[in-house]
């Protein structure tokens, strides 16, 4: 029983992170061979594969193939096609003075139901990808998956000798990348909007791991209920959706919640190295994600298109899947029985404890201390790795993610190590000098890295005032437990009343830990053996749960916001304190408990140092940027790289052509912060035509753009405020202010020009330039090297810039 309870802590820390690692793997992809209604990654990696041959940004010859596979696709499948063309827009600043637009053609196929008045499904996808990435991931899953869905719909026909009640439509959206922008012009202008009831959108941000549920429209009270049955292996939680209602992230599905549409926004998130990057190819994708977005979405809409009616709008649910296995989904008056019996419990377990004189009063404070301790230590230590690291730009972002599973596991182990460490302390009433004075020094140092902090001065401050109530005295096992319990227990009620869809993260761990506390004080203190082994047995159990449901959910929360803010792991060692705290106090009682956890601690450092380290490697390449800038104003041209440092392919790519020693500057009005520039030898580009003119009181700022150009974007400084700005003859929202840019970036730009127009009041003058972008270098110009093994193509690289310019007085 010694070896048993010595090594307890150990066992279940280890098996609980086992099980929530194996939570967290997507099922094996389903062979070609499966029945038509079921869902095939093998099937639907065939359009995958026709889909990201190569990068098919909106505007490129590339997305010009990708849409005659589609439209040849959907009208194979026996659905109503049709091509929706439109203009989409979106600010691309919140003053006003940038906005982006696109010239759209969104692909539309309708599997026809039994009543086609009822309000149809909405199963959307987008078909374009960013520039330099051939979008395996993001999106052409989406869209393979759509149109297998499409295909087992179909097959239902035949199973079941006709359609399904409502219709399906499948909408596959263009330019996504550039801001939704065919999405806005669905939802905002397409006709077709009025027939939809419910969408489900299917999206990417990684090309591997499990595919989460992570947004849903308001009232999914009963939607929730219906994904519970229906979807295969479901993973969701209320958090997620709660939380990223808040955060700046957006996806097309963002416009169906504008719009006041309920559904379902699906997507799977690991390995984000290959988000965006030349990485996203299809023998690169995982396809047990793309297996698992399938397992839920095609039952899901299958549910649906067979409903008499669409689930009714009722309120929030709370939800969860549980270890990947099913989903619990339950309104919030659940929520408050489930915090009732919780409070009962330890409730219950206090007054025995105190009765029994297992605790008293001051050490059950001391116990909540601790546990905030816990929580203020770790996010103290890791909010300060955080800053260590630096993230300040997009190559450093991306750098990180070049080890991403060393800075997670690294983190992961240094939230342990503080929970260690807490315990240890508390077991033995360690002084609270030390750790006061150290939570201080640390909370200073984060501002040693990007200026003042004062979130990590915050944290220093919060983990002496903890250290100072927690420690000083020993702590019993009970004090501990009961203690962290009851902080949970309000946290957990505040959020019940507050926010109700962030309650299943804290009332679920609770609830575990209360139940195994009510145990060991109900039937605790028994001298049977055989009850005392079942009872250490139960608890252990129940630990081992409660870690697994909390790293599995940790982990997938670490992939959206931890490289942000690495401290959010500190949230997760916080809750999974309770139910490990008995074992932890018997471990932190031996001599070991303080080397184990320095070496957790030493261990941690060393693997977020090793994710810090710069520098790619086959496989696992960083990013890098080199464009080709052609002034035909000045007649110059520069090779470019908009990234702040050089690696050695772009210190050899930019003066590789007769050019000039790389150096930081600016090139107004497109690059006002200084890039890495180097003056190279101009080579012969196509000219747009950009002409500035007045009729009556109108100002006219027509652009034709060259054949080929994917984008184009005029910027204009005028003299005076200009008024009623239109774009192609539409009224726009352009601001423009005295002296100051105004920009517009048009993707898709019509062949025959893009005219931009404004209402002019009395004397003044204009600034205007534009700048389009081709695909590759100018063709004499000197082809760069290829990159090596460890570097890859990010952003605008390997693209031709063609600047113009031009002005008017008046």
């Amino acid at each position: 029983m010694k070896t048993i309870r010595f090594l307890g802590f150990w066992i279940c820390l280890v098996l609980g992170l086992a099980l929530g690692a194996w939570s967290q793997r997507p099922p094996a992809a389903v062979p070609a061979s499966a029945p038509a209604n079921a869902f095939s990654a093998d099937r639907a990696m065939a359009d995958v594969a026709a889909i990201a041959r190569k990068p098919h940004p909106t505007g490129s010859a590339e997305i010009a193939r990708v849409r005659d596979h589609l439209l040849g696709r959907i009208g194979a499948l026996g659905l109503e096609v049709s091509v929706r063309p439109g203009e989409g827009f979106l600010p691309y600043s919140k003053d006003g003075r940038a906005l982006g637009a696109a010239a759209v053609q969104n692909l539309v196929g309708v599997l026809p139901g039994r009543n086609r008045d009822l309000p149809a499904i909405l199963v959307m996808s987008h078909y374009d990808s960013v520039h330099n990435s051939p979008g395996a991931a993001d999106d052409a899953t989406g869209v393979a998956a759509a149109l297998e869905i499409a295909r087992a719909l179909k097959a239902d026909e035949s199973a079941h000798g006709g359609p399904h009640a409502r219709d399906v439509i499948f909408l596959f959206t263009d330019a996504e990348e550039p801001g939704l922008l065919g999405a806005d012009a669905f939802f905002a202008r397409d006709p077709m909007l009025k027939r939809v009831g419910l969408v489900v959108n299917l999206e990417a941000r990684g090309d591997a791991g499990r595919a989460a549920m992570f947004q849903t429209g308001s009232g999914n009270g009963a939607l929730m209920g219906v994904f519970a049955r229906a979807a295969k292996g479901p993973s969701a939680n209320s958090v997620a959706s709660t939380v990223y209602e808040k955060m700046p992230n957006d996806t097309d599905f963002t416009h169906a919640v504008k719009r006041g549409l309920p559904g379902l926004n699906l997507a799977f998130i690991d390995d984000q190295l290959a988000y965006h990057t030349p990485l996203a190819r299809p023998d690169h994708l995982e396809r047990g994600s793309l297996q698992h977005i399938g397992d839920q979405a095609l039952p899901t809409v299958r549910a649906l298109a067979d409903a008499a009616q669409l689930p009714a709008r009722t309120q929030n649910a709370i939800y969860s899947d549980v270890l990947g296995l099913v989903l619990v989904s339950y309104p919030p008056v659940v929520g408050w029985i489930l915090l009732g019996l919780a409070a009962a419990l330890i409730l219950f377990t206090a007054w025995r404890t105190l009765a029994g004189q297992g605790a008293s009063g001051w050490e059950i404070a001391r116990g909540a201390a601790g546990l905030l301790l816990i929580a203020s230590s770790a996010g103290l230590v890791l909010h300060l790795a955080g800053r260590a690291l630096m993230i300040q730009d997009i190559q450093r972002f991306y750098g990180l993610l070049i080890r991403f599973d060393h800075l997670l596991w690294g983190a992961g182990i240094i939230a342990v190590a503080a929970g260690l460490g807490v315990a240890t302390a508390q077991a033995r009433g360690a002084s609270r000098i030390v750790p006061c004075v150290v939570a201080l020094a640390l909370g200073g140092a984060c501002s040693l890295a990007g200026g003042f902090d004062p979130v990590g001065l915050a944290l220093g401050v919060a983990t002496c005032v903890f250290a100072a109530a927690a420690l000083g005295f020993r702590t019993g096992a009970l004090g501990a437990w009961i203690g962290g319990m009851v902080v949970v227990l309000i946290l957990a009620a505040a959020a019940q009343a507050l926010a109700p869809g962030l309650t299943v993260m804290l009332t679920w761990p609770l609830l575990v830990a209360a139940v195994g506390a009510a145990l060991v004080i109900g039937v605790g203190g028994t001298r049977d053996k055989r009850v005392a082994l079942a009872l250490t047995f139960a608890v252990g159990l129940l630990a081992v749960l409660s870690t697994a449901q909390l790293s599995a959910w940790g982990a997938w929360t670490f992939a959206g916001v931890g490289m942000m803010e690495p401290a959010i792991l500190a949230l997760f060692a916080m809750l999974a304190a309770p139910a490990l705290s008995p074992l932890a106090h018997d471990f932190a009682a031996t001599r070991w408990a303080w080397r184990a956890a320095g070496i957790l601690a030493i261990a941690g450092i060393a693997l977020i140092a090793n994710a810090a380290r710069l520098g790619g490697e086959p496989g696992r390449p960083a990013i890098t940027q080199a464009l080709q800038v052609a002034d035909l104003s000045t007649g110059k041209a520069w090779r470019i790289a908009d990234q702040p440092r050089l690696d050695a392919w772009t210190k050899a790519v930019l003066p590789d052509d007769g050019g000039s020693e790389p150096k930081k500057q600016a090139l107004a009005p497109f690059w006002r912060e200084p890039v890495w520039m180097s003056e190279t030898r101009p080579a012969p580009v196509q000219p747009p035509q950009l002409t500035v003119d007045r009729a009556d009181d109108r100002l006219l700022v027509r652009l034709i753009p060259a054949p080929g150009a994917e984008m184009v974007t005029i910027r204009l400084r005028p003299s005076a405020p200009l008024s009623q700005p239109r774009l192609n003859g539409r009224p726009v929202t352009l601001n423009t202010v005295a002296g100051k840019w105004s920009s517009l970036t048009y993707h898709a730009p019509d062949p025959n020009g893009v005219t931009l127009s404004f209402t002019t009041a009395g004397a003044g003058k204009v600034e205007v330039a534009a700048l389009e972008y081709h695909d590759g270098w100018p063709a004499l110009a000197k082809a760069p090297p290829a990159k090596p093994a460890e570097l890859m193509a990010y952003g605008m690289s390997d693209k031709t810039a063609v600047l113009v310019r031009g002005g008017l007085s008046w």
